[in-house]
């Protein structure tokens, strides 16, 4: 009797489908596919937020520029910007930001997660971090009319780490990823945990702003904070994504340990009670979640493991997708950061921005082109 090699069996049935085979795959019955194949000039793709009209804006922070130039990949580096995806999935740059929108410490803009508020204005996380920027990330607000991008202010200043955001009625939740930095360690001494939070800003102090955060200590902290979280620090990075669901309940996710976290309100809006809501072995990390009102159901980018999952209202969660280390053709996924919901559709940003990583969290290693946007197709 001939002997049957599962392997080849599972390389053939790889190549039938389209698709390479490779270790950890999972495909769900919608498998992710090619969305858009960003062009040149867009090397990091971050935050997305859905547009009235449908349309999407991208946040392209662009964060690659330093490692292309040194690949020789790129010759000049590329503009941070926001760009538009019409309703037929056309690009467009949306708009680019000046130098006179950029820190005027730093000399560095960071554009990463965005959402349109009641006003019909974006407001985008600036992410000033990996510029050294202690407390100087900040939250922008680009005023728009007519659906066309004119200006940018700030309105809130005095995060270490701006990052996922997400509106209640005139209430915007922001999350704040390194709410402290953890003190520098001496030989011996145990890693202490991370410190991370959310704070909550209504629209009125944004169109009076800026808001000026009081830095966070352990007596006092800036009135704005609604959510305190700890985390193990493997990474570094704590609170990420936040979204709310159609209660009016938070969502925060904690991107280096793969859990969420549900806040409860009351009638006034303040927070009655936080509690652990979704942690499962499926889930390496949570960064971008969204929650979709369709199937009550969260999707998160898990951007440690390539894959996204689906939280459903009892807090399980289901993988729809994982791949290996892949460069992002044919829409696999290449360190996903961000979910957003259009239709049915399930649209994944591709951050593709490996960092040096010895515990091998990680299952993206290389920066590569092409970058891309993939798209699942949801019930």
């Amino acid at each position: 009797m001939q002997s049957i090699n599962l392997k080849q069996i599972g390389i053939v049935v790889a190549v039938i489908c389209g698709t390479a085979f490779m270790p950890g795959l999972v495909a769900g019955a919608n498998p992710p596919q090619m969305f858009i194949d960003l062009p040149a000039g867009i090397n990091t793709p971050d935050g997305a937020a859905l547009a009235p009209d449908g349309s999407i804006i991208l946040s392209i922070p662009n964060f690659n520029n330093g490692a292309l130039l040194e690949q020789k990949v790129i010759d000049k580096p590329a503009p941070e910007k926001m760009v538009i995806i019409d309703n037929n999935n056309n690009l467009e740059t949306w708009y680019v930001f000046s130098d006179a929108d950029k820190h005027r410490e730093t000399g560095k803009i960071g554009p990463m997660d965005a959402a349109f508020g009641p006003d019909g204005n974006l407001y985008v996380a600036d992410m000033q971090i990996f510029w050294g920027g202690d407390h100087k990330s900040r939250l922008l607000r680009i005023n728009v009319v007519n659906g066309k991008a004119i200006s940018m202010d700030v309105v809130v200043e005095g995060f270490i780490v701006a990052n996922g955001m997400a509106w209640k009625g005139d209430t915007l939740f922001v999350s704040e990823t390194i709410l402290a930095h953890t003190p520098k360690l001496e030989d011996g001494m145990e890693k202490p945990s991370l410190l991370s939070g959310v704070y909550a800003f209504t629209l009125a102090e944004l169109t009076a702003g800026p808001v000026q955060l009081i830095p966070y200590n352990e007596f006092h902290s800036d009135p704005h904070l609604v959510l305190r979280l700890h985390s193990s620090n493997r990474v570094g990075f704590g609170a990420d994504g936040v979204t709310v669901d159609a209660s009016g309940n938070l969502y925060t996710s904690v991107i280096e340990d793969g859990v969420i976290y549900k806040t409860t309100f009351d009638t006034s809006g303040k927070p009655v009670e936080t509690r652990l809501f979704a942690k499962s072995e499926l889930m390496r990390s949570a960064d971008g979640i969204i929650w979709r009102q369709a199937d009550e159901k969260i999707y998160v980018a898990d951007m440690l493991l390539n894959a996204v999952h689906a939280v459903d209202n009892n807090g399980n969660v289901e993988t729809l997708h994982k791949n290996g280390d892949t460069n992002g053709q044919n829409g696999l996924l290449d360190q996903p950061a961000e979910v957003i919901i259009r239709g049915n559709e399930l649209i994944i940003v591709n951050m593709d921005m490996p960092w040096n990583d010895p515990q091998g969290l990680l299952v993206n290693t290389t920066i590569d082109e092409p970058f891309t946007l993939s798209v699942i197709h949801l019930d």
